[in-house]
């Protein structure tokens, strides 16, 4: 009888021993364990019975092959473990040994071709238009193709994009312009339009409270003139909106207000910049190094449960602001 220790069943995936009790399939001959067998019911060597295969042990690895698949994973550049098979790191984007093995495939298949006087595009002599071989581009690389040990302040390239997390294309490239030309203004729309909403979903509470209470208090000269407009003779007996006084102050509350955005849609990516820096650098200091890329990406990125805090709170205060003003000035308390 054959001797199947240290196969594996196609099945569980469990190694054999000398006392498993084992079957095999009687057209393939693929082992199982009988248990395993019985769970399916037959044999789910699919691909060697529609080839009429017959089931042959895979070859032994050796200490030193394992050992240089493992290698094989470690990135060489910032010395991350990635995923098996992946073509570049996750990390900070370096090509990776499954990648070059891939390309030297690619290669040996183009000079058999041209050996045998054929060319991608050609078939039977026939031109059959242009195959071209499409080119492996790295768009997953979250480092920009940057050199991930490049110092920011005190914390490496590779430790701010982990901080950083999520849209890392659009960050990097801005945060490295900071840092070589010393310029503080980018452009951000969405902190122009929404800074509160911007500072929470990056993680920037304090921030996110001084952008709001700016916004509310450049807005309140509008919210007396828009409640006039409706109850003009409840506001009338407190405050004349038609005065040159009231007029000016509005003017004003709408230059500020302008004022406010383009700050924020200028200067926003350069606070978050020296936050991402600061808080780094922070954690850097206060954990492991084994345990500092996850405590960066936990501390960092992005938090929708934030966001939509905060969103709920500055709508909830804006109407119960309204609903204040309108009872004062009913009442005669303002």
């Amino acid at each position: 009888m054959a001797d199947y220790t240290g196969k594996k069943c196609i099945v569980c995936k469990g190694t054999f021993s000398e006392s498993d009790d084992i079957v095999v399939c009687p057209e393939c001959g693929t082992p199982y364990h009988r248990e395993c067998y019985a769970k399916t019911g037959s044999c789910i060597n699919t691909e060697l019975h529609n080839s009429k295969g017959t089931w042959q042990p895979s070859p032994e690895i050796s200490a030193a092959q394992q050992t240089e698949a493992q290698n094989d994973l470690v990135c060489r550049r910032c010395g991350y473990v990635n995923p098996e098979n992946a073509l570049f790191c996750e990390r900070c984007g370096e090509p990776m040994p499954a990648l070059e093995r891939h390309n030297e495939k690619m290669r040996e298949n183009q000079n058999r071709a041209m050996n045998g006087n054929t060319f991608p595009g050609m078939m039977n002599g026939q031109e059959q238009g242009i195959n071209i071989q499409p080119f492996l581009v790295n768009f997953s690389d979250p480092l920009c193709g940057y050199n991930p040990d490049e110092d920011f302040d005190g914390v490496r390239l590779c430790e701010l994009g982990d901080y950083v997390e999520t849209n890392t294309h659009y960050y990097l490239p801005i945060f490295k312009r900071i840092k070589e030309t010393g310029k503080a203004i980018s452009w951000n729309f969405s902190a122009m339009i929404f800074p509160e909403l911007y500072f929470a979903n990056r993680k920037m509470p304090l921030m996110s409270a001084a952008a709001f209470i700016l916004r509310l208090f450049t807005s309140l000269p509008g919210e007396i003139y828009m409640l006039a407009a409706s109850n003009p003779d409840m506001v009338g007996k407190f405050i004349d909106t038609r005065s040159s006084a009231f007029s000016t102050m509005l003017t004003l509350s709408y230059f500020l207000s302008y004022v406010i955005m383009f700050f924020f849609g200028s200067f926003a990516n350069w606070i978050y910049y020296k936050k991402a820096v600061k808080k780094t650098a922070k954690i850097k200091k206060s954990v492991p190094p084994q345990l500092l890329r996850q405590t960066l990406r936990s501390k960092g990125g992005t938090s929708i449960a934030l966001l939509l805090t905060v969103g709920f709170i500055c709508l909830s205060l804006r109407y119960i602001i309204a609903r204040l003003m309108e009872f004062g000035f009913g009442f005669g308390l303002i």
